[in-house]
């Protein structure tokens, strides 16, 4: 059972890391479970993965209504997480993080079941923060995520487990979205929900850009932002794609030149993996500031550029777009550093891991397993 959502890092992860348990073993079922408040039911349905939505949501920078009545949604949470593991018995619970695997994560402790998480930034979130200390394993995804893991909890440094097909050639990229082999290309991305600061300055830059160089753009919008960003590029529609959202994001990484996008884990490492230059723009009210802690390793490597969200323009982003544009060798500097530095292998590392705590706790007994949290009726099962 793999529980995570609310955003597409939470999802993807989980996701990959599924195909390389199916990689590793033919015997293997998964359900996926998700919040029904986040955009995990249009991607797992899309996929055709078997999945359930209970109830929760996110708490952190949310009103004082809001804070007041998660307790109802977190418990109804719970007990729906509890119907879900009594009913389809998983030997493994795997927690992505954010809120949608909080209560799923809690239900199995609740219910003596092995449970994993994993954690994709360089600062844990809250949600695996907290579950952290009731886990059997912790995979991370950097190594400085380390220190906010309770001492004596089994942990393993992977990477960020992506969810893209390495093999696809540039050729295959470009002729996905119909572009030119001849001129350069440049992706710009917010994540699964789009990010209208990034849209906004890069379609000011894009427009200068195209009316006196040949260059062309890729756009992921988001839902919010398309018709806007399509309209004000229509003029350039031959070296303009602009979609909502692509599931096929190997094709957009492997087309792309230079890429401008927000610093979650996902998108700093699959960028990496497919040796992109890249300017990241961390979301600037992410929790702890992570996605900026996310992009600092690359930046102090000279393999990325970081830019704060509030200096963005159209005027800055341009210019910072051109210099890479015109420097080919830098580009190739980056691109080698980002190859070093990524973890393509991070969902066969997280597989085996995952792999060796189900051998090890299925002889185990499932009450000598977690200690502290009582028993509930009905939950407690040798595996």
């Amino acid at each position: 059972m793999i529980a995570g959502g609310g955003t597409g890092g939470h999802i993807y992860p989980g996701i990959a890391m599924y195909n390389a348990l199916k990689r590793a073993t033919d015997d293997v079922e998964v359900l996926f479970v998700g919040a029904r408040s986040g955009v995990e039911n249009k991607i797992f349905s899309e996929l055709g993965l078997p999945h359930v939505l209970l109830p929760g949501r996110g708490v952190r920078g949310k009103g004082l209504l809001s804070k007041l009545t998660s307790p109802v949604v977190i418990l109804r949470g719970v007990i729906g997480g509890i119907r879900e593991i009594l009913s389809f018995k998983p030997d493994v619970v795997i927690g992505t993080g954010g809120y949608a695997s909080f209560a799923v994560v809690a239900a199995s402790v609740i219910c003596r079941r092995p449970r994993a998480l994993q954690e994709q930034n360089s600062v844990p979130g809250m949600t695996n923060r907290v579950l952290s200390r009731f886990a059997d394993l912790v995979l991370l995804s950097f190594e400085e995520s380390k220190a906010f893991v309770r001492g004596g909890v089994p942990v393993a440094v992977v990477g960020n487990p992506i969810r893209v097909d390495l093999s696809t050639t540039r050729v295959e990229g470009l002729e996905f979205f119909g572009l030119s082999q001849a001129i350069p290309t440049v992706l710009v991305c917010g994540g699964s929900r789009g990010a209208r600061s990034i849209n906004t300055s890069a379609v000011a830059a894009a427009r200068e850009i195209l009316a006196k160089r040949d260059v062309q753009f890729i756009f992921l919008t988001g839902e919010g932002d398309f018709e806007t960003v399509n309209g004000k590029l229509n003029e350039f529609k031959d070296r303009i794609r602009v979609l909502p959202f692509l599931q096929e994001m190997n094709h957009a990484y492997r087309a792309a030149d230079i890429a401008v996008s927000r610093a979650g884990a996902s998108a700093v490492f699959e960028l990496a993996a497919f040796g992109v230059p890249t300017v990241f723009v961390p979301y600037p009210y992410a929790a702890d500031d992570h996605q900026k802690k996310n992009a600092t390793g690359l930046k102090t490597l000279d393999a990325a550029v970081v830019v704060d969200d509030g200096e963005l323009t159209g005027e800055h982003m341009g210019t910072i777009i051109e210099a890479l544009l015109d420097d080919e060798a830098g580009r190739k500097r980056m691109k080698d550093t980002l190859l070093a530095w990524a973890k393509p292998d991070a969902d066969d590392l997280a597989a085996e891991k995952i792999i060796e705590l189900v051998v090890r706790t299925r002889s185990e007994s499932v009450s000598s397993r977690v200690p502290g949290p009582a028993r509930v009726p009905g939950c407690v099962e040798e595996m």
